[in-house]
């Protein structure tokens, strides 16, 4: 597996960033991501635990390590998730799985252009629904998954009742699985979530009613 250690972190030497990160650029320019963390730092936020689906090599997850005592991050990509067991702190725990509305298996296909992974719904890596996994003490989930989005929400309905924050990437991707934009956020906020912030394309929701 083509890897490379940059400033500390593994990134896939054949990713159309490389040069960009070789010459010192940030691995991710998240302004919604920054905005949060600023949010938690005025707000002295602290959180059990945080879910990362979508988590790529690593780098939202890392960000989160002051303000969560466990994460548990989600790679479907053989050579992301590589990067991302080597990035990953003691309170990280990454998952070679992808993350949806059922349990089975599924495949990746690769956007000749962006390098973006989305999921097919037949092949050999194992599909899960955060519903179905053991973690019980969940503040926040974040979501990145080319258009996925909707599929892992749903598969997350439980977990949802008592999530505090969710951040989550619309970039209109979903159109390819048969929702769009208006119907994510409206079926985020049927379960009792308002914005908290926002820099496109992602939005961070918060928890307004309890269960």
């Amino acid at each position: 597996m083509k890897v490379e250690k940059i400033n500390n972190f593994w990134v896939p030497s054949n990713d159309i960033h490389i040069e960009d990160w070789r010459s010192g650029k940030p691995f991710t320019q998240n302004k919604c991501l920054n905005k949060f963390l600023d949010y938690c730092e005025s707000q002295n936020i602290k959180m059990k635990t945080v879910i990362d689906v979508g988590a790529w090599c690593g780098t939202w997850s890392k960000s989160m390590e002051s303000y969560a005592k466990k994460i548990i991050a989600y790679e479907p990509d053989k050579l992301h998730f590589h990067c991302l067991e080597r990035n990953c702190t003691t309170n990280c725990v990454p998952k070679m799985e992808a993350v949806g509305s059922r349990i089975g298996e599924v495949s990746l296909t690769e956007d000749n252009f962006t390098q973006a992974k989305r999921i097919k719904d037949t092949g050999t890596i194992r599909l899960v629904t955060l519903d179905s996994t053991e973690y019980n003490d969940v503040d926040m989930i974040k979501i990145d998954v080319e258009g996925y989005e909707m599929e892992v929400l749903k598969g997350a309905s439980k977990m949802l009742q008592t999530v505090r924050y969710l951040m989550i990437e619309l970039n209109n991707n979903s159109k390819k699985y048969g929702s769009n934009n208006i119907e994510i956020e409206k079926y985020i906020q049927s379960l009792g979530f308002k914005v908290l912030m926002e820099h496109w394309p992602d939005k961070v929701f918060y928890r307004t009613t309890t269960n």
